[in-house]
């Protein structure tokens, strides 16, 4: 839709063009605190320093989940079997 002003034309009305940078300007904000909650979260607790960032509620979902521990992916040794079992 083609708005036209006493300056030319343009894509969309002044209203939509403010709600749209609004919109703009929250996404991004919200990519910040989350980005910067994953890096606290990243160190381990010993190494945290000051109290947990806060994330915004619709980013909650996109928060990738953590395992407990790195067992999960890289395997323990069993305690019946060693490297040197043939």
């Amino acid at each position: 839709m083609i708005h036209q002003s006493r300056w030319g034309y343009h894509p969309c009305n002044f209203e939509t063009y403010r709600q749209l940078r609004r919109l703009y300007k929250a996404y991004w904000e919200g990519r910040r605190l989350l980005a910067k909650w994953q890096r606290w979260v990243a160190k381990l607790p010993k190494n945290r320093s000051g109290p947990e960032p806060l994330v915004p509620g619709y980013c909650v979902r996109s928060v990738p989940r953590r395992s407990p521990s790195s067992s999960r992916r890289h395997g323990t040794a069993s305690p019946t079997r060693s490297r040197f079992d043939l």
